[in-house]
């Protein structure tokens, strides 16, 4: 809680957060998979995990009038993956009781779950991550062909070429950083990305 009062207190555009779902179909803002004792957060009921962790609902509470990037954890590659898009679903169903008033971005690997949130709510905007480097303009065709218009790369892939392929589809790019140095921060200004997800948001902003 402690880290999402603090950013409101500044300047920042946005949050960012990781969303799982938990055993009881609560939304949990977690990263990791396993909750500390060892067990799938999908395997673990919301009383059981930690007493600091929070809930989706909470977070856009706390972040009202922010925008706020929800990354749902739904890929294959993840151990608590339902192939049914279950998480996807709450996530959806949540802001449809919350009217519609949070301002937010959905974001994943998971072509699957991107496809989900497109078919039950249209409006909401999307937003691809990408981790492993790849040709970008096959990568880039395929986010056009997927109906969406933001991409979430990983900093080290994008460069000059990236840049001007995304361009020329018209997306909009929010680098997110592992390494938030100074280089790489004035690296990606340069490059003219239209956001950066760090961890150093006073860094950023200077």
């Amino acid at each position: 809680r402690a880290s999402f009062e603090r950013l409101m207190l500044t300047d920042v555009d946005g949050v960012e957060l990781d969303v799982r779902r938990t055993a009881d179909d609560v939304l949990a803002v977690r990263h990791d998979p396993h909750a500390p004792d060892g067990r799938l957060v999908s395997a673990t009921c919301l009383a059981e995990l930690p007493a600091d962790t929070l809930t989706l609902e909470q977070v856009l509470d706390i972040c009202a009038g922010r925008l706020v990037n929800i990354e749902i954890k739904s890929f294959p590659q993840d151990p608590d993956h339902r192939a049914d898009e279950r998480v996807t679903d709450l996530v959806v169903e949540l802001l449809a009781v919350r009217g519609w008033r949070d301002r937010v971005i959905v974001s994943s690997f998971g072509p699957a779950c991107l496809a989900r949130v497109r078919e039950l709510a249209p409006q909401i905007p999307c937003a691809v991550l990408l981790y492993y480097p790849a040709d970008p303009d096959e990568v880039l065709d395929a986010v056009v062909a997927g109906g969406h218009r933001i991409v979430h790369p990983y900093e080290p892939h994008v460069d000059d070429r990236f840049m001007e392929a995304a361009r020329r589809r018209e997306l909009e790019v929010n680098a997110w950083t592992v390494r938030d140095d100074q280089a790489t921060i004035d690296r990606l200004v340069a490059l003219g990305v239209d956001g950066i997800i760090t961890g150093s948001p006073e860094r950023v902003r200077h």
